[in-house]
């Protein structure tokens, strides 16, 4: 299976009401940061890879056809080249407003998954711990570095994208522009809006316990 869309947004800014919208066009297989929360062989297969020297982006990606949110939104550039007729959706959010969300959820659980033992910790808390504290924040949570980090990341993503595949969108803007870019028919039900950061310091917690 090859992957048809790829999501490059950081997590808190839709990426979940993005996964049910896209299941409700009819793509199936859509992996989300919280898929790995609940599988233990996921979060072990993907770390094992990705600390291999030169990882097999195909055995990530082809059982998929959406990858959306971490770990997949700081590998954009390898998965796109093994998938180049790829869509990108790239979930946009007001940075201030992504931040005051990310410092109410996101934040207080990294945090604390910081002061797990490594060695100890399960395979999710470790992709968290490697992929979201150290590789995307450099264990820096602070407004100002976390703007630069913002930042950074959409202007990469406009350099190794073409724009003919490259959707920016606010989850807020409803069906009309995604279903435009996917050349799909809209359909009649709402958009999603789910908040799925409100567990993830639960599902964090919970996994420190297996």
């Amino acid at each position: 299976m090859s992957i048809k869309i790829i999501g490059a947004g950081f997590g808190r800014t839709g990426t979940f009401s993005l996964k049910l919208a896209l299941e409700a066009l009819g793509f199936r297989s859509c992996l989300h940061m919280s898929d790995f929360a609940s599988s233990h062989s996921l979060s072990q297969h993907w770390l094992i890879e990705l600390e291999k020297e030169f990882p097999d982006w195909k055995s990530l990606s082809d059982k998929y056809e959406v990858m959306l949110d971490w770990p997949v939104c700081i590998f954009i550039e390898e998965f796109f080249s093994e998938n180049p007729s790829a869509k990108v959706i790239f979930t946009e959010r007001n940075f201030d407003d992504w931040y005051s969300s990310m410092s109410n959820t996101i934040f207080p659980a990294l945090y604390w998954a910081n002061h797990v033992d490594y060695e100890r910790a399960s395979y999710f808390i470790k992709i968290v711990k490697k992929y979201i504290i150290d590789k995307t924040f450099a264990n820096d949570f602070s407004k100002d570095h976390a703007r630069i980090i913002y930042h950074s990341h959409i202007s990469k993503i406009k350099e190794i994208i073409p724009k003919d595949n490259i959707l920016f969108f606010n989850v807020k803007d409803g069906w009309e522009p995604l279903c435009s870019f996917l050349c799909c028919d809209m359909p009649n039900s709402e958009f999603p809006n789910e908040n799925k950061a409100v567990n993830f310091s639960s599902m964090l917690k919970k996994q420190s316990k297996k």
